[in-house]
């Protein structure tokens, strides 16, 4: 077509035809457009969300790896103390047992027996003196005003004895004592 055509043809067009042209082009040309934008963001948006899922599929396994390091710090540590406690545990067993024993042998609780059967061999000594000096009161006349006197003495000397053969056995026992009344 030269150019002469081409402005015959034009001349031969209405205006209406013109426009209804001019706007088929113009349709078209912003059909292609509007595609050509719709795949540019479709492009750009995968291309976003590949950066980023890559992106926090790296920074979770870093992170993944630091807290799998930091936990094993910690357990490294936790082992170590329980080590430790261990063998404070163990030697604080072995101090009881040792405590223990020297306070098996020690001389308190040795003690301890000797004066309960100290006292309960005294109890005994002064109810044999009490019988005795019963029958000696009933054959000698005039002799019961002197056996009563020392009677109330007698009782008096078997309830101490009592008194403290009780605190003794608490303190075998390990209850708290009582304060004698001496």
């Amino acid at each position: 077509m030269t150019e002469n055509e081409r402005s015959d043809e034009q001349e031969e067009l209405s205006e209406e035809q013109r426009i209804s042209m001019l706007e088929k082009s113009v349709t078209a040309n912003k059909v292609v457009l509007l595609i050509l934008a719709f795949t540019l963001i479709v492009a750009i948006s995968v291309t976003l969300t590949t950066m980023i899922i890559s992106s926090m599929s790296e920074d979770s396994s870093l992170g993944e790896q630091e807290g799998f390091i930091q936990i094993q710090q910690e357990l490294t540590s936790l082992k170590e103390q329980v080590a430790t406690q261990q063998t404070i545990i163990s030697k604080s067993e072995q101090a009881y047992s040792d405590l223990k024993g020297l306070l098996n042998n020690s001389s308190a609780p040795t003690f301890q027996r000797i004066l309960l059967q100290q006292e309960k061999s005294y109890q005994e000594y002064i109810k044999s003196m009490k019988s005795g000096m019963y029958d000696l009161a009933h054959m000698v006349p005039g002799s019961r005003t002197w056996l009563e006197l020392y009677s109330e003495q007698m009782n008096t000397a078997i309830s101490k004895s009592q008194q403290r053969e009780r605190e003794l056995k608490r303190l075998q026992t390990g209850e708290a004592l009582i304060e004698p009344d001496f």
